[in-house]
């Protein structure tokens, strides 16, 4: 098999897009990948480069490495779109989905009111009012995420202005929290509910009003542990389906 030379850092990141790309044009016998200094010799990287590559396909799942057998190859997981527990970002999670991806901003500006979300907010997070954003991620150019973000006025150090707001990526939108909040961000935690479209949803969606759906709250913190946004994200129930891989061998 010819394989193209990698010339571009990160190596090993390099190193699994092309490993990757073996794995779905190559027909391996026992499903098993050539070893470790084949690879190396193919792709013209160090062994050492190789390694963090595959150790990196082993955590997502992509291949299981088995001492004393080598490196198990899992197409199946190569065939699983929209995996949240690879991709953080909407666009790309549509992009993966097999969708051209688009993003608008539908709603910026202060509110003194939770009301319009049914999870309790934890009272630490609670103030006079609120920086509320509000996303609509299209899929071929129909709705299908809507992502509701709020930020308390006590942790902004300054009043977001609306040309910077985040639209193209979920890295943009942590860099927009960074440079708006007065702590750097830590981590974010995530809960998967089921949920039923209010009327405000069922229009944004175009679904119908109670129709089913997935809804995320997710709760960013700070590097000192402080509450600093609150997100609700509701996914359309016939356009998105969201899958996660789970190793079972570590």
């Amino acid at each position: 098999m010819n394989m193209a030379r990698i010339k571009y850092s990160p190596l090993y990141l390099e190193a699994k897009i092309e490993l990757i790309k073996m794995i779905k044009k190559g027909d391996f016998k026992n499903n098993k990948l050539p070893p470790e200094d084949k690879l190396s010799e193919m792709l013209g990287i160090s062994r050492s480069t190789i390694r963090e590559a595959l150790i990196t396909l082993d955590r997502e799942g992509i291949i299981t490495k088995k001492q004393g057998i080598g490196n198990l190859i899992h197409r199946s997981t190569l065939e699983t779109k929209m995996r949240i527990d690879l991709i953080r970002d909407f666009l790309k999670l549509l992009e993966d989905g097999g969708y051209t991806a688009t993003v608008k901003r539908i709603k910026s500006g202060w509110t003194d009111e939770l009301t319009q979300f049914d999870t309790k907010i934890p009272s630490s997070f609670r103030d006079k009012k609120y920086f509320l954003i509000e996303f609509l991620y299209l899929a071929n150019s129909q709705p299908a995420i809507l992502a509701i973000n709020i930020i308390p006025e006590s942790v902004l150090n300054t009043t977001p202005q609306s040309e910077e707001m985040p639209f193209d990526s979920f890295k943009e939108y942590l860099s927009f929290l960074n440079k708006y909040t007065d702590e750097e961000i830590s981590h974010s935690i995530s809960k998967y509910a089921p949920g039923k479209a209010n009327q405000t949803i069922s229009k944004l969606l175009k679904i119908k009003e109670s129709e089913p759906m997935i809804k995320r709250e997710e709760f960013y913190y700070g590097i000192f542990d402080k509450l600093l946004c609150y997100s609700e994200i509701f996914f359309h129930p016939h356009l998105i389906s969201l899958t996660m891989i789970h190793k079972l061998n570590q």
